[in-house]
């Protein structure tokens, strides 16, 4: 692939006897929008810790700009480029919105906290519509607003990758359309992006192409219109031989 920022390569990874990821690979390409898809369990989520540095893989590399980071702990996974977002919520309830922000701009090389990133945090806010909101405690936020602060975080960091662990899960149908544009709009800014998502409607609206996993392993890759109508992943959606 030209223009890769990421390669992952032969990625496995077992718990006990149950291999949760099964070597899987694919490349990333600088600028496009990756949709990591499959049933509950395929091992979309622990691929996503292997990338960000959260677990350990037993085997397979991982590269970044064709340096490896895979054997990195997770904060040297995030200082090269990788930031991400969880299933649950982790923002630092008893500070400020811009407070949040400010913690992940001070976490890149460098940094101390000092009243540009404070201003500078401004600008991730507005991308996430928090603007208005900078002053509050986090504890405040509604659930939507709540995760608009984790990703102005995340974005806080420059990330050359951003990972979307089911970002859009749980939002109404109108939050689930303002988020898909926050998503496009952080694309459109020049962030490279892989996000877990079960909103198959956000998948066709956003990815470039997919990867599809079920049971560990990888079992298909390609545009979503071609992806979602692979009889093995409807087979894997569905549970059931999917015939034509």
């Amino acid at each position: 692939m030209t223009n890769m920022i990421m390669r992952v390569e032969g990625a496995r990874k077992a718990f006990g006897g149950l291999v949760a990821v099964n070597d899987v690979s694919f490349d990333l390409a600088r600028g496009e929008i990756l949709g990591l898809i499959g049933p509950n369990g395929s091992g979309k989520t622990t691929t996503m810790n292997l990338i960000s540095g959260g677990l350990g893989m037993d085997r397979g590399r991982i590269e970044l700009d064709g340096e490896v980071i895979s054997g990195l702990p997770a904060n040297r996974v995030a200082r090269k480029g990788v930031a991400r977002t969880f299933q649950l919520l982790r923002l630092i309830e008893d500070m400020t919105v811009t407070e949040n922000v400010v913690v992940g701009m001070a976490f890149r090389p460098g940094q101390s906290w000092n009243a540009e990133m404070v201003a500078k945090s401004h600008d991730y806010l507005k991308i996430v519509g928090l603007e208005d909101k900078a002053g509050l405690d986090a504890a405040k936020l509604t659930y939507i607003d709540q995760k608009r602060l984790e990703l102005a975080r995340a974005l806080a960091m420059e990330p050359k990758v951003l990972l979307l662990d089911e970002w859009l899960a749980g939002l109404n149908s109108t939050e689930l359309l303002a988020g898909i544009e926050i998503i496009r709009e952080i694309s459109r800014l020049g962030t490279t992006i892989i996000m877990v998502e079960h909103v198959m409607s956000a998948i066709h609206s956003l990815c470039d192409r997919c990867v599809v996993m079920n049971a560990g392993a990888k079992i298909a890759e390609g545009t979503p219109g071609a992806v979602l109508t692979d009889p093995l992943v409807v087979e894997a959606y569905l549970g059931e031989p999917h015939h034509a």
